[in-house]
């Protein structure tokens, strides 16, 4: 779809002014440069009867029932969402230091287009989200690895994890600071590290293929599969009050951080409606991840996305359904030399899930270090944007096996 401007077809509302205050860094870096971006004059995808705009100003960034909304369609209408990227940073990431990283303000984190109101959405029913298209708006995204996000953090074995504790319901709506326990061992080889920023390229517009990545530490290059998808898909919350985007169950089974990567072109997302109109809002756009995107970013990127609405009326759901193309969505395309060269295998075992998906990611990280010759912090954003954990079996009780797998074709 062409359309010269992209200007909002749809009122952002009274609550607009109020929620962008959140984009105030306070030194920090935040609130991206989308001039520098340019004008996103061309878009893919089917033509929509509206295009709402979190591309050019921040429309919202916590969940929250009362936002009024910027956008209102009926059932079988085609909205396209123009979206930033998850951290906020646009253009920074480009030139950003791995230092620079520590800077991001967190507070900034998601910013979601939304709230779009779908006419005859009630309470007790079921908002089905089709997915028609994902397409990027720029011609690059990025990996950071950061003491506040991921597996590991940065690596090290003491920072502070603002978002290590939340609980059930929690109307938090700053992060929690404290410190958080190591996650990696002092005596593992891999006690070593510091923050980083590893951008990929490909193509404006580009909805699969291949994207480019060559590492900033070793200059290893590789190509990586993209089947682009909407991190946060959600509706308003259950309860009244302000929420973080993540967990995705703070209020209710609204939908929220999923980072579901088989959300794809052609999914159809089942989401309980909570309030009239449900308000959907989306965000988090990734041009690549692995199941678990295990540094807490997948290649992140300003993304847009057209959806069509329907409803199942009076029909309840405890949680969010989903249909997919493909259980594995890479595999549709990758070419077939690079699937001939098949995958490595990592695995962790042991009484505690996550402990034992530490393991696999470990292991991966050690195999490509040594059989591909890339850094550590390179082996670990690639296992977050194409190396997939399992839970392969729950069978010997008490012990549970995880395992990684990452597509050995992606270097050539």
């Amino acid at each position: 779809m062409r359309d010269g401007s992209l200007t909002q077809r749809a009122s952002a509302g009274p609550g607009e002014a109020a929620f962008s205050r959140l984009a105030a860094g306070g030194g920090n870096v935040g609130g991206m440069d989308v001039v520098g971006s340019g004008t996103p004059d061309v878009t893919a995808g089917p033509g929509g009867d509206h295009v709402v705009d979190g591309y050019g100003r921040v429309l919202h960034n916590r969940w929250n029932r009362d936002l009024p909304p910027v956008a209102t369609v009926r059932p079988g209408e085609v909205v396209q969402l123009l979206c930033r990227d998850a951290l906020d940073i646009g253009e920074a990431a480009r030139t950003m230091t791995p230092d620079g990283t520590l800077t991001i303000d967190l507070g900034l984190v998601h910013p979601l287009t939304g709230p779009v109101e779908i006419e005859g959405a009630d309470p007790g029913d079921i908002l089905e989200v089709e997915i028609l298209d994902v397409s990027p708006l720029v011609d690059f995204g990025y990996v950071v690895i950061s003491p506040a996000l991921g597996l590991f953090g940065s690596l090290r074995p003491e920072p502070l994890a603002p978002f290590a504790a939340w609980s059930e319901a929690s109307q938090l709506s700053d992060p929690t600071p404290g410190p958080a326990a190591g996650a990696i061992p002092e005596d593992q080889a891999y006690n070593s590290g510091a923050p980083f920023l590893q951008t990929f390229t490909f193509e404006r517009g580009q909805s699969s293929g291949l994207a480019g990545f060559t590492g900033v530490d070793t200059g290893r290059k590789a190509r990586i599969p993209i089947v682009p998808f909407m991190g946060i898909l959600g509706v308003a919350p259950l309860h009244k009050g302000m929420y973080r985007t993540f967990p995705p169950d703070v209020s209710g089974a609204m939908g929220g951080n999923t980072d579901i990567r088989q959300l794809v072109k052609g999914a159809r997302v089942h989401l309980p409606v909570y309030v009239p109109g449900a308000m959907f809002s989306a965000g988090d756009g990734h041009m690549a991840q692995g199941d678990g995107e295990v540094t807490g970013t997948a290649v992140e990127t300003l993304m847009a996305v057209t959806l069509r609405f329907s409803l199942l009326k009076n029909t309840v759901i405890a949680s969010p359904r989903a249909i997919v193309p493909a259980a594995d969505p890479t595999q549709l395309v990758m070419p077939a030399e690079m699937l001939e060269r098949g995958y490595y295998q990592t695995a962790g075992t042991g009484p505690d899930l996550m402990e034992n998906a530490k393991t696999a990611v470990r292991e991966m990280v050690d195999w490509l270090v040594n059989d591909e010759g890339l850094s550590l912090h390179e082996a670990y954003a690639l296992c977050s944007v194409a190396g997939d954990l399992k839970i392969n079996e729950t069978v010997d009780l008490p012990k549970w096996l995880v395992s990684m797998t990452f597509p050995r074709g992606v270097f050539g």
